[in-house]
């Protein structure tokens, strides 16, 4: 039994299920409530209600999951550190999900505003294409920054160091 109390976000069940799948773990009943929930500073339970009843209150994903049994420990523990990691990696897109759709948005203004005259059509189109990318019709799940340098004679991308988002 797996049992994962997190804050409510987009992508949490689908994530563990994949990640439980990609370790070959067979996945026999997920139960994922969504609660209103407040708690103390120190964490502690203080309200439970169902959402309609709290609408104000901080969401709480609860998940409880039967797989087959891990009799390792060793085991065990591998699997808490892959969901672990995966739920990391949920938080991280979820966070950073609005400045990237501003980096999106922001790379779109910038394509219109610095194309040569000579394809400022085909810019027109690509900075309409991205933003309506931005317009919910993409998931972001990370971004990261480049610039274009030259490179022992070639033009070459660089990583914008700390540009990483998601």
């Amino acid at each position: 039994v797996i049992e994962i109390v997190n804050d409510d976000m987009p992508f949490l069940v689908d994530s563990v299920t994949m990640e439980l799948s990609r370790r070959g773990t067979t996945l026999h009943l997920i139960v994922h409530p969504v609660f209103a929930v407040t708690r103390e500073a120190d964490g502690t339970l203080r309200t439970l209600a169902a959402r309609h009843d709290a609408p104000q209150a901080p969401r709480e994903s609860w998940m409880h999951l039967e797989i087959d049994r891990l009799p390792e420990a060793d085991q065990r523990a591998a699997l808490l550190a892959d969901i672990e990691r995966v739920l990391q990696d949920v938080r991280a897109a979820v966070t950073d999900f609005a400045p990237m759709l501003a980096r999106l948005r922001a790379a779109a203004d910038e394509l219109e505003a610095t194309a040569p005259t000579s394809i400022a059509e085909e810019a027109r189109e690509g900075a309409a294409f991205l933003r309506w990318l931005a317009d919910e019709h993409l998931v972001l799940l990370g971004s990261l920054q480049h610039e274009l340098v030259l490179h022992e004679g070639a033009e070459a991308l660089r990583l914008v160091p700390g540009s990483g988002l998601g």
